[in-house]
């Protein structure tokens, strides 16, 4: 169950641009850049797909006590702290790769230098130890979802296809986290949904990112069964998941978010005009309301 996104928790975030076979590294910038400075902090911290595993950990605390409390919104912010703390982490380690496949990261393009985003890792992981402190619990958990958050680049570098089920399982730690928190047991079939719809997503990931991953020597799933094969296959996994959390929706909460779940990611795929990156990008709100869904226990 321990074994999250982000979490993935996240390679995303960042957009493509031609590059040279060589490319030089930009300078790097300082805090004397003000706004832009800032903006990068925050660029790094990845928000809204922090915001999801944040979610999820408090909507299962708080389904498992009952009501809006404490314990559930410090739960909350423990992990979408953390999950920032991950997406830091994460830059630091691939700026090299980033940078050669043309991925506009803060760090890989410059505008942080990775100094700063290593204080900025250290302030969130911080955070997240106050906010699970104020939470009461699961001080365990998140102890083992943060060596596993540190050991993701290196393993997704050496082992690049397992990656993909790497973050798959560790995007179940939220949910774990906040069933801890709140005192509820949820059954294995809600965290196979959840890390089914995870995996999907990344398989996507990889096809759209074939062409920096290549650059920079990565061979990912897209890399072995190809890039329309490897999007075909995400794009399966995906739905599969929001069929499932419609199927066995139970409760108003639950029913509402897993048809949103289903409506909202029928969208994003059928939806004219949109490249695939802007699929992946906009799949982050199926993925939310999915969150909640499974949270509320609709499987």
């Amino acid at each position: 169950m321990l074994n999250i996104e982000v979490i993935h928790i996240d390679t995303e975030g960042g957009h493509k641009a031609e590059v040279g076979p060589a490319p030089q590294p930009p300078p790097s910038a300082g805090r004397g850049c003000g706004g832009v400075w800032l903006a990068a902090l925050f660029g790094t911290t990845r928000p809204l797909s922090s915001l999801v595993a944040g979610t999820i950990a408090a909507a299962a605390a708080i389904a498992g006590q009952g009501r809006l409390t404490l314990r559930g919104v410090a739960a909350g912010l423990a992990m979408t702290a953390l999950a920032m703390f991950g997406f830091a982490v994460n830059d630091i380690f691939d700026y090299r790769k980033d940078r050669a496949a043309g991925i506009q990261r803060p760090v890989a393009a410059g505008t942080l230098s990775r100094k700063s985003a290593a204080w900025l890792a250290m302030a969130m992981l911080l955070a997240a130890c106050i906010f699970s402190a104020v939470a009461g619990s699961s001080g365990m958990v998140m102890a083992v979802t943060s060596a596993m958050l540190l050991l993701y680049s290196p393993v997704a570098q050496r082992y690049p296809l397992c990656k993909d089920v790497y973050v798959a399982g560790l995007c179940c730690a939220p949910l774990y986290y906040g069933a801890v928190a709140g005192g509820r047991q949820y059954p294995w079939f809600s965290y196979a949904v959840l890390a089914c719809f995870v995996l999907g997503r990344e398989a996507l990931m990889d096809s759209d990112e074939l062409a920096g991953d290549s650059k920079s020597g990565i061979r990912t799933m897209a890399a072995t069964l190809g890039r329309h094969g490897t999007a075909r296959i995400g794009t399966a996994l995906m739905i599969l998941a929001a069929v499932a959390l419609a199927a066995g929706a139970h409760g108003r909460i639950a029913t509402a978010a897993s048809s949103a779940t289903l409506v909202s990611l029928a969208c994003v795929f059928a939806w004219p005009g949109l490249n695939q990156s802007r699929r992946i990008y906009w799949s982050r709100l199926p993925m939310l309301l999915g969150s909640v869904a499974v949270a509320c226990g609709s499987v």
